[in-house]
């Protein structure tokens, strides 16, 4: 076309126009097509400068500290930036920030200038402050992750702009605010976290339309309201956690359309009502945890669908009925916890088939029944805990056969048997929990070195043995207790190097010795507790070393001594009881440098003096008891500033004056007080102070006359008594003179020997030969009048020989034909629970009594010796208390003129070969001289003298009654009785509830006493209380007693629940029924020989002397009446 144009035209001036023409439109084309091309470059261009001046200016706004951390931002091309990138096009479209430790908010940036961004990542630094609503900019955001930042406020609704969003990360912020219903415009979210964070209000049902939501997160916020059904749509959802908030309600059911759900976490949180029955039928689940909660109703059989689950975990909840067989089908279950609820039934054997379980909780139910053999494959077990149902029986043989078990608790259950041998190369544990329970075993030989284990409480059961040296290897041990078992022996001196312990618990066992000083060592130690024990010695002063030690209980112990004074050096303490001890001497003051104390109990010891002042500085003093020891003075007036104070007990003391005016005193009862010197104040039973201080000036002054008065009557009868003593000392000096020679010219005559069937001389000089002149090797013991030795003569005969005097010189006979008939008197008693006597010798060298030799020695020697003691088993013992019922009795009512005893004691009671018991020591007394000092001092020895000796030096049958009381107590108890003899030394509530199988004698097991035995003993103590009666009157004869010891009573409660209270309180109705009884077997014999004879006469008298009833009971058992051979005995 141009071709032929050109060639058509050929003018000159049309050429010229053609040429301008082609050159004006090449430029226009080209104009046209290079436009696109520099338009798109510098839009470009203008982005890239106005994102670099948007994250510049950002930067600028951060904290100093962050500027050197993004040094690389300095230019113009932000894609040099660290952290940033960008497309081929130079636009940014990445911003990776994470672990940069940025500081400062995101105000300063400018959101409009980054539309480019495609994946925003800033978290783990410290951005705080709001999200701009301007990040609803980011169109083109794909993954927006902001978490682990500091970020406050509410979400901006303008996040539901971001429709590409794939990833949305707020987690762990500090968000608040309801979750923007927004949210749900998000249609291509896949995951979203907004977890640990300060969200309110309910889930937003428009959640339900994230239909691409794989992962949602929102636990640990404060979400309230219930569950949205909605959240059933959300078909490709895998992990639900919204745990640890407060939503309530049931859970919905549209939960069970969630088939591809793999975990679900709704624990913590308020839900109630039934699991519904849809969450079984998801058989894709790997976890589920609803613990926590207020879930009830029972688990279905239908949980065997759950065959992929690993874990299930629905305790503390309020489920209830027993755990469905099908559980064993979950084979590939690893953890299973269903602790506190209330389920209830046995075990089932089905979850022996668990053999992937690691963890297995059922604690805090109610299962009972003991546990299935199928438990010894669970070898993969490293957590068991059982503890708190009705559970019974023996534990699992290899319960940790497979090495592996870390936690072991079983508390509080009926378990019986031993402590299982799996158990004893278990190393692998770390916390081991068998207490309260019926355990039984040696602890010595139940346990091995744990390299791991930090916490072990094998309390409350029936283990024995002594504690063992391999706890020292147990290096990572804090926490200790092994209370109220049957340990025995001293605390071993390695227990002071377990340096780490935290917590020591060795009460209510029988462990004796010392407490080891190297206790001071435990420098981490928080609590000891030694306390029901009997161990003895002092406290060690190291224990006031310990810096951190906040409860310490020795009480209930034989500890004497002084209260350590650096006791006030454990700043740390809270609580202190060093009760029912024989501590002596004053009470500290140091203890008031305690400031933190809280509880302080030094009752029932011997303290005395004064109440130091320092006490009143203990400002958080609660709970104080110093009752029942010997206190003196005035309760100090600074108590008044001791507000905190809440509970006191000062009885028992002999304190006086005003109470203080706090709160405690003025409303303590009156037992908290009472048995004082003269406290006054303003509590009922306690005199009013003014009255007091008027009282007490009036008997002062009434003290001084009366004292003048005194003074002067005992002036003259001093000169009086003097007067008379002298004229009485020169006629007795007379009249001894006089005997004395009398005397002598008999012994010059022939040496005085009384021998039974023996030449005295000879006899004499076969004891000297026997004894080799008394040597100390044949020294057996001392007597009551002397020392006693074994003689062996030569006709194989060993006799018990009784020194009493040295010589001749010393004898204070008065009369030796008086002497020798009182003698040969002795030797005729004969009876087989005394000791015979076969006679006396006389010697100017040597005098000397002569006895049957007894093999076993005493009963106080062989209950002092523990292997003695526990050979003298029950029936001996029962048989050695009547023998001298029966001895005293023969004394005082068979033998004329009737012998008192006077000093009957364990020490003179002798048991031979058969233990049998035989009185020695009896008699001898009344024949010493009138007028020596044994005349008039009181007969008898402390511990066992009667009451009314006190104030009279005549003793009766009486006194002898009392002595028998406290040797029976001796006998069952294994030591002397003591405080238990009197009701006013045992007034306590603690001694009133005291049972009578805590006080026998524990080496013999008083819980294994037989039927027989335990109603004998029963009856040896009714019949003990009532020979200790203070009022002589009220005590029986010897003869009621031998006669009431040769019944057998059958027990109308078991041995277990008498005390000694029910036993003191017998009366006389008790001896009433007693001859009743005896009555009742008069007339049964009676009644026997009516029957047998068939006399009328017998007949007639027995009409006469009986009741109509019982005459109605002979007619009808003439025909088949049998009488029992016992009662015939009695009554011939």
């Amino acid at each position: 076309m141009v071709s032929s144009f050109l060639s058509s035209t050929q003018s000159p001036l049309a050429n010229f126009f053609f040429s301008l023409f082609l050159v004006g439109t090449t430029s226009f084309i080209g104009a046209s097509i290079s436009t696109p091309s520099t338009s798109f470059s510098t839009i470009h261009m203008t982005n890239n400068k106005d994102g670099a001046e948007a994250l510049l200016n950002w930067k600028s706004t951060l904290d100093n500290c962050s500027w050197s951390l993004l040094s690389s931002w300095h230019d113009d091309n932000p894609c040099s930036f660290s952290g940033v990138a960008c497309d081929e096009f130079g636009a940014i479209t990445n911003l990776s920030l994470s672990h940069l430790g940025l500081r400062g908010t995101l105000d300063g940036l400018d959101f409009s200038h980054l539309t480019s961004v495609v994946s925003f990542e800033l978290a783990n630094n410290s951005i705080y402050g709001f999200i701009p609503s301007s990040i609803g900019n980011l169109s083109k955001l794909d993954y927006l992750d902001l978490c682990f930042n500091e970020l406050s406020g509410d979400i901006p609704p303008s996040l539901g702009m971001l429709k590409s969003l794939h990833y949305l990360y707020l987690y762990a912020n500090n968000l608040s605010g309801h979750i923007p219903q927004e949210i749900g415009q998000l249609d291509f979210l896949s995951r979203l976290d907004f977890s640990r964070n300060k969200f309110i209000g309910p889930i937003p049902i428009s959640l339900g339309n994230l239909s691409n939501l794989i992962h949602l997160y929102l636990w640990e916020n404060q979400l309230s309201g219930t569950i949205p059904a909605s959240l059933g749509k959300l078909g490709n959802l895998t992990e639900l956690s919204i745990y640890h908030n407060y939503i309530s309600g049931s859970i919905p059911r549209e939960i069970g359309d969630l088939k591809n759900l793999k975990i679900l976490y709704i624990w913590q949180n308020g839900l109630s009502g039934p699991i519904p029955s849809e969450i079984w039928r998801l058989t894709s689940l790997i976890t589920l945890d609803l613990a926590i909660n207020n879930l009830n109703g029972s688990i279905p059989s239908s949980i065997g669908n759950l065959i992929s689950l690993s874990s299930l975990h629905l305790q503390n909840n309020e489920l209830s009925g027993p755990i469905p067989s099908e559980i064993g089908r979950l084979t590939s279950l690893q953890s299973l916890l269903f602790s506190f609820n209330n389920m209830t039934g046995q075990i089932p054997a089905s979850i022996g088939s668990l053999a992937n379980l690691t963890e297995l909780d059922l604690g805090n139910n109610k299962f009972f029944g003991s546990l299935p053999s199928e438990f010894n494959k669970l070898t993969q077990l490293t957590f068991l805990q059982l503890h708190d149902n009705d559970l019974e029986g023996e534990l699992p043989e290899d319960v940790c056969l497979g090495r592996s078990l870390q936690n072991f608790t079983i508390s509080n259950n009926h378990f019986t048997g031993p402590i299982p041998t799996s158990l004893k190369n278990c190393s692998t544990l770390i916390r081991l929990r068998l207490d309260k329970n019926q355990l039984i075993g040696n602890i010595t030989d139940a346990f091995e070195i744990y390299p791991h284990l930090n916490y072990m409480d094998l309390s409350h059961n029936h283990l024995r043995g002594e504690l063992s040296w391999k706890w020292e290897h147990c290096h990572n041990l804090m926490s200790l207790r092994i209370s109220n078992n049957n340990l025995f022996g001293a605390i071993p001196v390695i227990f002071g190097r377990m340096a780490q312990l935290q917590l020591l618990d060795l009460s209510s066992n029988n462990l004796s010795g010392e407490i080891p000083r190297e206790m001071g060592n435990l420098l981490m130690l928080l609590e000891l507790d030694l306390s029901s024990n009997a161990i003895t010695g002092n406290v060690p002063i190291e224990i006031g070393l310990l810096p951190i030690l906040m409860h310490l209980n020795l009480a209930s112990n034989n500890l004497n001594g002084s209260i350590p004074v650096l006791l006030g050096s454990c700043k740390s303490l809270l609580s202190l009881n060093l009760s029912r001890n024989k501590f002596r001497r004053s009470i500290p003051p140091k203890i008031g440098n305690i400031q933190s104390l809280e509880i302080l109990d030094l009752s029932y010891n011997i303290l005395s003096e004064h109440i130091p002042r320092e006490l009143a500085i203990l400002r958080y003093l609660q709970i104080l008891n110093i009752s029942h020891n010997s206190l003196s003075g005035y309760i100090p007036h600074a108590f008044h500033d001791m507000l905190a104070l809440t509970s006191i007990d000062v009885s028992y003391n002999y304190l006086e004056g005003p109470l203080p005016n706090v709160k405690a005193f003025n409303e303590a009862p009156f037992e908290a007080i009472k048995h004082n010197k003269g406290l006054c104040g303003n509590v009922v039973g306690l005199p009013n102070c003014t009255s007091v201080r008027i009282k007490k000036r009036n008997q002062h002054a009434r003290a001084r006359i009366i004292i003048i008065l005194i003074i002067s009557l005992l002036g003259l009868l001093f000169l009086s008594c003097a007067l008379i003593v002298v004229v009485f000392a020169i006629i007795n000096h007379c009249q001894r003179r006089i005997m004395k020679r009398k005397n002598n010219e008999r012994v010059n005559d022939l040496d005085f020997m009384s021998i039974l069937s023996y030449d005295g001389k000879v006899f004499y000089n076969r004891i000297i030969e026997a004894t080799e002149g008394f040597d100390s090797k044949y020294y057996v013991g001392e007597g009551a009048y002397g020392i006693v030795y074994k003689a062996e003569i030569s006709e194989g005969q060993t006799f018990a020989i009784k020194q009493t005097l040295s010589s001749q010189e010393d004898t204070e006979v008065v009369d030796f034909v008086l002497f020798e008939k009182e003698i040969q008197a002795l030797t005729y008693i004969r009876h087989r629970n005394i000791v015979k006597f076969y006679g006396f010798c006389s010697h100017p060298q040597h005098c000397f009594l002569v006895y049957e030799y007894m093999e076993r020695g005493s009963l106080r020697t062989t209950l002092k010796d523990d292997q003695r003691a526990i050979e003298f088993q029950w029936d001996k013992r029962i048989s050695v208390v009547r023998g001298v019922a029966d001895a005293l009795s023969y004394m005082h009512h068979e033998c004329s003129p009737p012998l008192i005893h006077r000093d009957l004691t364990s020490n003179n009671i002798l048991l031979d070969r058969d233990y049998e018991a035989h009185v020695s020591d009896f008699g001898t007394a009344r024949l010493l001289r009138p007028d020596s000092s044994n005349w008039t001092a009181i007969a008898g020895t402390i511990g066992y003298i009667a009451p009314e000796l006190a104030y009279s030096i005549v003793p009766t049958e009486k006194c002898d009654v009392y002595s028998f009381g406290v040797i029976a107590l001796e006998t069952i108890m294994g030591k002397h009785p003591g405080d238990h003899i009197s009701r006013e030394c045992s007034s306590s509530a603690q001694a009133e509830s005291m049972m009578l199988k805590d006080v026998l004698d524990q080496r013999l097991s008083p819980s294994r006493l037989g039927l027989r035995d335990a109603q004998d003993v029963v009856l040896i103590a009714k019949v003990a209380f009532k020979c200790l009666q203070d009022d002589p009157r009220l005590r029986p004869t010897m003869r009621q007693v031998s006669r009431e010891l040769c019944f057998q009573v059958p027990l109308d409660m078991p041995l277990s629940a008498v005390s000694l209270e029910q036993l003191r309180d017998l009366n006389v109705k008790k001896f009433g029924a007693f001859q009743e009884m005896v009555r009742f077997e008069v007339f049964m014999c009676l009644f026997y020989l009516v029957f047998n004879y068939n006399d009328d006469r017998l007949l007639n008298i027995f009409l006469v002397l009986t009741k109509p009833s019982q005459v109605i009971i002979y007619f009808h058992c003439r025909a088949s009446f049998s009488m029992n051979i016992i009662g015939i005995v009695r009554c011939l």
